[in-house]
């Protein structure tokens, strides 16, 4: 199961005392937001001129997208 609001590239630090890992909270993107970050660049090296009116329009665009592909890895688990 995917889950958009997992970390994307998740760090985890090492207790030098006992020699545990314990994962570091809150660093770095959600995978939601790494998607739709990646889908965004996509959009954007179309190389397209966008207008000031339009720009919301992109970046809905690329979360609907990041929301569509977690829904689809979902499904293929």
């Amino acid at each position: 199961m995917t889950n958009g609001n997992d970390l994307a590239n998740a760090l985890h630090v090492q207790d030098l005392n006992d020699r545990a890992f314990e994962p570091m909270i809150h660093l770095g993107l959600t995978k939601r937001e790494y998607f739709a970050a990646m889908a965004m660049q996509g959009i954007c090296a179309r190389g397209l001129y966008i207008h000031n009116d339009q720009i919301d329009k992109y970046a809905i665009a690329a979360v609907k997208l990041a929301e569509s592909l977690i829904n689809v890895l979902n499904k293929q688990q």
